[in-house]
C-alpha cells in the first residue's frame, strides 16, 4: 500500500511541476541591440532576459553617474552579458550589466567598465559606424574622470587598460592619451572645487580668482544672439541656480552634454554641435542629428539614393553657447571654425565649481543666447560660416529647437 502510495505521488508531482507556473526570476528583455557599445566587443547573445535588480549594482551606478556628473538618461538592468554595454534603442537608453561580472572583478575593472559605458550615454553617443572611434576615445576620457575621481591612480589604470581588450579595436595609445585627458580634466575640477567661496572678495575678484577655461572674449564673430526674458530666471539666488535652470531645459531637448567656461563675473555654457533642417530650423531626431559631417537622413526612392552616394549632401550645422554675466560686452574680428567650436565641448568642464556656482545671481545679470552656424555646401565638403546674415536669427533657433519651450518662454 505505501509503495503504491509512493509510485502515485511520483506520478502527480510531475503534472503538478507542468502545470504550475514558473517562478518570476527572469523576463525576456525585449530589445534591439544594433546600436550598442559591448566593452568586452564580442557578440550581444540574440536573446537576452531580464533579471532582478540588484541593490548593490543599482548603488554603483548610481554612484559611478554622480561623480562624472551625468544625468541617468538610461534605464540600467541586470541581464545575460559578458560584463557590460551601453545601448540605444528607438531613442531609449539602456545599461546593461552582468551581475556575475560584477561580484568576480576587482573594484577598479567594475568601476572602468561601468564608466566607461556610462560615459557613451553621458556624452550622447548614437553608436553609428562612422563614428566608433571617436566615441570610444569620448567614454575612455569620461572614464578617465571618474576612475580618478575613485582614487584610483593612472599608473593602475593603464595596467586594467592593457589587459582589458576594449570594442572596435581601439589602438592601446589611443586609449591611453584618452583615458589621461579625463585624469587632467578630473584634476582641474577638484583643485578649483575645492577652493570655498569668499564672500569678502567682490565678484570680480572671485571671478578672476578662478581656473576655469576661458571661453574666448569678447566671443567669436558671426553669432546671432538673444537676450533670454529675465522672468525665466525669477528664482534663481545663485549662478549654480542658473546652471541648473538651463542644464535641465537642455537635457529635455537631447542636449545631453554642456561644457563650462568662464566670462567676466560668470560663466559661459556650450553645447555639442548638431546638425539642424536647413530649411526651417527644426531639430533632426534622427541618427543624423549628432554626426559631424552632412549625412541624408532617410531616401524615398532609388534616385535619391544614388545621388546620396555620389553628391555630397548638404550640411547645416549649430551650437548655442549661453554666456551669464553682469558685463556688457560685444564681439570680436576673430571667427571660429567649425571644428575649434566643436572642440570647445571638450575643453571646458562638465560642471561648475562650487566657488563659482555659489556667486550670487543678481538683478544686474543677464543670460544671452549665442548661436553659431556653418554650411557644408553640396559642391565640397569645407564647411563655411554664414557671416554677416546667419540663415536663421538666435530666437528662431531657439524655438525650432525647443530650448525656448523648454525654458517656458
Amino acid at each position: 500500500m505505501r509503495i503504491s502510495q509512493t509510485c502515485s505521488l511520483f506520478l502527480i508531482l510531475p503534472l503538478f511541476v507542468a502545470i504550475c507556473p514558473a517562478l518570476p526570476a527572469q523576463t525576456l528583455l525585449e530589445i534591439t541591440t544594433a546600436q550598442h557599445c559591448n566593452y568586452s566587443g564580442t557578440a550581444i547573445d540574440e536573446e537576452l532576459y531580464r533579471f532582478p535588480e540588484d541593490a548593490r549594482a543599482d548603488s554603483l551606478i548610481r554612484r559611478i553617474a554622480a561623480h562624472g556628473d551625468s544625468t541617468l538618461n538610461f534605464e540600467w538592468v541586470q541581464t545575460n552579458v559578458e560584463n557590460a554595454a551601453a545601448v540605444l534603442d528607438n531613442g531609449k537608453r539602456y545599461l546593461l550589466y552582468s551581475l556575475d561580472f560584477l561580484e568576480k572583478s576587482s573594484d577598479i575593472e567594475k568601476v572602468a567598465v561601468l564608466a566607461h559605458e556610462i560615459g557613451h550615454h553621458a556624452r550622447g553617443h548614437t553608436f553609428a559606424s562612422e563614428r566608433h572611434q571617436d566615441e570610444e576615445i569620448e567614454a575612455d576620457e569620461f572614464m578617465g574622470l571618474v576612475l580618478y575621481l575613485y582614487g584610483f591612480s593612472l599608473a593602475n589604470t593603464e595596467l586594467f587598460l592593457e589587459k582589458t581588450s576594449a570594442s572596435f579595436g581601439i589602438p592601446l595609445d589611443l586609449r591611453r592619451a584618452a583615458v589621461a585627458v579625463g585624469y587632467a580634466r578630473a584634476e582641474r575640477i577638484t583643485e578649483v572645487s575645492s577652493k570655498p567661496f569668499d564672500d569678502s572678495k567682490s565678484v570680480g575678484e572671485v571671478g578672476n580668482a578662478l581656473e576655469l577655461p576661458t571661453f574666448p572674449w569678447p566671443p567669436p564673430a558671426c553669432n546671432t544672439r538673444s537676450e533670454l526674458q529675465k522672468t525665466v530666471f525669477k528664482n534663481c539666488k545663485v549662478l549654480g541656480d542658473v546652471e541648473g535652470r538651463l542644464r535641465k531645459a537642455l537635457e529635455k531637448k537631447g542636449y545631453a552634454q554642456l561644457s563650462f567656461f568662464s566670462v567676466p563675473n560668470g560663466f559661459a555654457a556650450v553645447t555639442q554641435l548638431e546638425q539642424y533642417n536647413g530649411a526651417d530650423g527644426s531639430v533632426r531626431n534622427d541618427r543624423t542629428r549628432w554626426l559631424d559631417y552632412p549625412a541624408i537622413g532617410s531616401f524615398t526612392s532609388v534616385l535619391e539614393y544614388l545621388k546620396a552616394l555620389v553628391v555630397p549632401q548638404k550640411g547645416y550645422f549649430r551650437l548655442f553657447v549661453f554666456v551669464v554675466t553682469d558685463q556688457p560686452f560685444g564681439g570680436s574680428e576673430t571667427r571660429v571654425s567649425k571644428e575649434q567650436a566643436a572642440a570647445w565641448l571638450n575643453q571646458g568642464f562638465n560642471r561648475l565649481p562650487n566657488s563659482l556656482a555659489a556667486m550670487p545671481f543678481t538683478t544686474a545679470y543677464d543670460v544671452t543666447a549665442l548661436v553659431y552656424e556653418f554650411e557644408v555646401p553640396e559642391s565640397n565638403r569645407k564647411p563655411v560660416q554664414r557671416c554677416p546674415s546667419p540663415r536663421f536669427n538666435a530666437k528662431t533657433h531657439l524655438r525650432k529647437s525647443g530650448i525656448a519651450t523648454a525654458l517656458g518662454f
